[in-house]
C-alpha cells in the first residue's frame, strides 16, 4: 500500500455532515431523491421517511402500509416511484413519490422480499426473497414475467441487473454448515437459464453491484471481503480487504470510479475501483452499518445504521483533501440511470439485509493462489471457483439467520449484545488485482476465513437481532458450542 494511502487511513476520524433521527428500528435503506434536496430511508420499524438533506429534519408524515418491516427500497430510473420489500406475506410494493402512498402490490413470493432492483429502462423489476426464488416483474401490470426461479440459495439476499438488462445476478447462501461455497449466480433475463456460477466467497453474499460499463460485477459477503469479477470470462479479478466483519451494503458512484461499502465492523469505506485501494479513513459509526448510497452528483454519501439513524458525509471534501482529484466525482455519467443500490439512485445495484460474522485472528497473513476453474463448455453454465481451502463456517451466523426468519414474532424486550470491540479483527491487506493483460491468469488473493466460535466461551453474537425467548436463546448458545 502506498504511503499516501496509509496516511489517509491514519487520519483523524471523519464526521458526518448531517444526522437524521426519528426511526425506531434499524435503518435498512437510504436513497437520495432526484431533486438533490431530499433523502428517503426505510427501516425495520415499518416506515419509509423523507428527509431534508440540509436541515436533517423529516418532511411530512411517515409512509406506512401495515406493520411489516421494510427491508429494501429501490428508486425508479425516472425518480417518480419507489419499490419496497419486507412484508411477511411476500408482497412487493410500489409507492408514489409525490403522495407517499402504495399504488400497487405485486404478489407471488411466499416469504419476505429482501432485495429489489429496477431495470435500466424502468419497465421491469427483479426481486429476491427468503423463499429462495427470484422473480422478474412487469412494472406496468404487476405480473410475473419470469419465474419463480429456484436459485439454489436458501434465502436470496441480493439481486442486481446488468446495465444492458440481459442478465441479473443473485447472491445468498444456505444454512448447511457443510457448505463451504456461497456462490454468486448469473441468470439470463429472458430465459431464466443459469449463465455462470461464481465461487470464492466463504460465507453468505449479501450485496451486489454492477459497474456502469457492465464489465465488472462486485460482491460483498459475511466473510468480510469484497470481490470483483470479470463479466466476460467470469473470473475473479480482485479481493478488497479492509473490513473486519460482514460487508452488508455496497454502492458505486455515478461515474463508476468509486465503491462505497457498509459493514458490521461499524464502518463504511470508500475504494478506488481503478486500483482496489481504500481512499479514505473509515467512516466510523456507533453501531453496525447496513446501507450506503451516493447522491446523483457523487458528492454526498448516505449511510444507514443499526442505531436507528441515517447520516450523510461530504465525500467531495474527503477526495479533495486526500489529493485524489483525478477521481472526477463532479463529472456525472449521464448514462447511469437511478436505481437502488441497497438502495442507490445511481447504477443498478441492490440492497441486502442483516447478518453477522467474526473475522480471522488479527495478523493472519495466509494467502492462496489459484487459477479460475471453469467448467467444461458442454455444461449449461460456467462454474468459476477461486477458493483453494475449505473455510471454517461460523455456526452462530447460520443459527441466527434461521432463528430470525422463523421466530421474529417471539421478540422479547431488554435484549442486548456484547460489545463489538470483542470481535476478532481480520488482517487488512491490499487488494490483489489480476493483470489486465492476463484475463485467465492465476489470481493471488487471500479469501477471508470466518472465525470458528466452537472454542470460544463467549461467541460474538448480535442478541438484539435475534428476537427470541430465553429457551431459544439457550438452544442457540448450546448449538454454537456443539
Amino acid at each position: 500500500m502506498s504511503s499516501s494511502i496509509i496516511g489517509i487511513q491514519e487520519a483523524s476520524n471523519m464526521t458526518p455532515s448531517q444526522k437524521f433521527e426519528g426511526h425506531t428500528g434499524w435503518v435498512t435503506g437510504a436513497i437520495h431523491l432526484p431533486d438533490g434536496q431530499r433523502m428517503l430511508t426505510c427501516s425495520s420499524d415499518g416506515s419509509l421517511r423523507v428527509w431534508n438533506l440540509k436541515s436533517g429534519k423529516q418532511i411530512g408524515d411517515d409512509w406506512r402500509d401495515g406493520d411489516s418491516e421494510v427491508r429494501t427500497i429501490a428508486l425508479s430510473p425516472d425518480g417518480m416511484r419507489v419499490v419496497s420489500g419486507g412484508s411477511v406475506d411476500g408482497a412487493v410494493k410500489l409507492w408514489d413519490i409525490d403522495t407517499g402512498k402504495v399504488i400497487a402490490k405485486w404478489m407471488g413470493h411466499t416469504k419476505a422480499v429482501w432485495s429489489v432492483c429496477w431495470s435500466r429502462d424502468g419497465q421491469r423489476m427483479v426481486s429476491g426473497s427468503y423463499d429462495g426464488t427470484a422473480r422478474q416483474w412487469d412494472v406496468e401490470n404487476g405480473e410475473t414475467i419470469l419465474g419463480p426461479i429456484e436459485t439454489g440459495h436458501e434465502h436470496v439476499e441480493a439481486v442486481v441487473y446488468s446495465p444492458d438488462m440481459s442478465m441479473f445476478a443473485t447472491g445468498g447462501g444456505t444454512f448447511s454448515v457443510s457448505d463451504t461455497e456461497h456462490p454468486v449466480k448469473i441468470w439470463d433475463a429472458k430465459t431464466s437459464s443459469l449463465v455462470a456460477t461464481l465461487n470464492g466467497h466463504t460465507d453468505w453474499v449479501f450485496c451486489l453491484a454492477w459497474t456502469p460499463d457492465g464489465k465488472t460485477l462486485i460482491s460483498g459477503s459475511v466473510d468480510s471481503s469484497i470481490r470483483t469479477w470479470n463479466t466476460t470470462t467470469w473470473t475473479q479479478l480482485a479481493v478488497l480487504d479492509g473490513h473486519s466483519n460482514a460487508v452488508y451494503g455496497i454502492a458505486i458512484s455515478p461515474n463508476g470510479r468509486i465503491l462505497a461499502s457498509a459493514s458490521y465492523d461499524n464502518t463504511a469505506r470508500l475504494w478506488n475501483l481503478n486500483n482496489g485501494q481504500s481512499i479514505s479513513s473509515p467512516f466510523h459509526h456507533a453501531n453496525f452499518v447496513n446501507r450506503v448510497s451516493f447522491s446523483a452528483d457523487g458528492k454526498l454519501l448516505a449511510t444507514g445504521c443499526d442505531n436507528h439513524n441515517a447520516y450523510t458525509w461530504d465525500i467531495s471534501a474527503i477526495v479533495r483533501d486526500a489529493g485524489l482529484n483525478d477521481l472526477p466525482l463532479d463529472q456525472h455519467d449521464e448514462s447511469v440511470l437511478s436505481a437502488e443500490a441497497t438502495q442507490r439512485p445511481v447504477t443498478p445495484v441492490c440492497q441486502t439485509i442483516d447478518g453477522v460474522s467474526t473475522g480471522v485472528p488479527q495478523g493472519s497473513t495466509q494467502k492462496s493462489s489459484s487459477a479460475a476453474q471453469i467448467q467444461s463448455s458442454s455444461q449449461p453454465h460456467l462454474a468459476v471457483s477461486t477458493s483453494t481451502a475449505p473455510p471454517v463456517v461460523a455456526k452462530e451466523y447460520f443459527n441466527k439467520r434461521e432463528m430470525e426468519a422463523n421466530f421474529r414474532t417471539n421478540a422479547t424486550a431488554g435484549s442486548s449484545r456484547p460489545s463489538n470491540n470483542t470481535a476478532t479483527q481480520q488482517s487488512k491487506g491490499t487488494a490483489q488485482t489480476q493483470s489486465s493483460s492476463q484475463s485467465h491468469a492465476a489470481v493471488s488473493m487471500a479469501p477471508p476465513v470466518v472465525g470458528d466460535t466452537t472454542s470460544s466461551a463467549t461467541p460474538h453474537m448480535c442478541y438484539d437481532k435475534i428476537p427470541c425467548t430465553l429457551d431459544l436463546l439457550l438452544a442457540f448458545y448450546l448449538s454454537c458450542l456443539s
